[in-house]
């Protein structure tokens, strides 16, 4: 291994699972290798903590979690976290009225008492993906309000709706929000807003501070708009191949494979140089 990378940051839908949410063996393999050689592996996922655990179980080695975009940090090793990251419960009343009024019915990833809150108790088997387990999903009309726990709040509807809804939040100092249009129709959006101190290279900067590294040396790689600022602002920057198109204008390289072909592994064995490695 002749290159000075420290640490390797990778999302997981779209980039470590395959599009029917598995680890390969040779991803395994790959990342086993390089938390071997002393290279720190960061998982950084849009996704909730109990999960994103579920998913990398095959991982049988020490990591650290980003899950919800940052929000929330899982790490064996004792990392104080220096900033509040929910939404303000004012912020959740005003996106949930403002939803109400383009007949959309948000949800809610929170950090207290449960992991997800929806709407409608008959909803909630369209939520198990979510979730590590679905006894984690409760209805807002099961909790006291105000939500103030909220780490990330999700609307999904019409292109339309959802950018009328952008319009209104995007001068907000005080939140973040994500457009993301992969696995929907072309006229479907999911909006995603969180607190504005909420992004995973941010808090995985944060980490890293914890063990000297810098993000000169570390690999970012991912494939969606939530991965942007990772991939934009680390040493080396990746898009996968089967990336958004944003993504792939601002990264510094762009996989040969896509993630059901091993696209990550196979390029973390060549920067690496782990097919010659003993």
């Amino acid at each position: 291994m002749k290159n000075n990378f420290k640490a390797v940051m990778i999302d997981l839908d779209g980039t470590l699972l395959t599009d029917d949410k598995k680890i390969t063996d040779f991803s395994n393999q790959i990342l086993q290798k390089l938390y071997d050689n002393g290279i720190k592996i960061i998982i950084a996922t849009g996704r909730g903590l109990s999960r994103a655990k579920q998913l990398i179980e095959k991982l049988d080695f020490d990591k650290i979690i980003l899950a919800n975009n940052g929000a929330i940090i899982d790490s064996s090793s004792s990392i104080a976290t220096d900033e509040d990251l929910k939404l303000e419960s004012k912020v959740v009343d005003e996106l949930s009225t403002l939803s109400e009024e383009y007949g959309i019915r948000p949800y809610f990833f929170v950090e207290n008492k449960c992991a997800l809150l929806i709407q409608d108790e008959d909803d909630k088997k369209n939520f198990v993906d979510s979730v590590g387990d679905i006894g984690e999903i409760m209805t807002v009309s099961e909790r006291n309000l105000p939500i103030d726990d909220c780490v990330s709040m999700i609307m999904i509807s019409a292109k339309n709706h959802i950018l009328k809804i952008v319009d209104t939040i995007k001068t907000n100092p005080n939140i973040t929000y994500h457009i993301h249009t992969k696995y929907f129709s072309k006229n479907i959006r999911m909006l995603e807003v969180q607190n504005v101190n909420t992004d995973k290279y941010k808090r995985a900067i944060h980490v890293l501070k914890h063990f000297g590294i810098t993000s000169d040396e570390v690999v970012a790689i991912g494939d969606a708009h939530n991965d942007l600022e990772m991939v934009v602002n680390s040493g080396l920057g990746v898009a996968m191949k089967n990336s958004d198109d944003i993504l792939k204008q601002n990264a510094d390289i762009i996989t040969q494979y896509t993630n059901e072909q091993d696209g990550l592994a196979k390029f973390l064995e060549e920067l690496f140089e782990l097919r010659d490695y003993e």
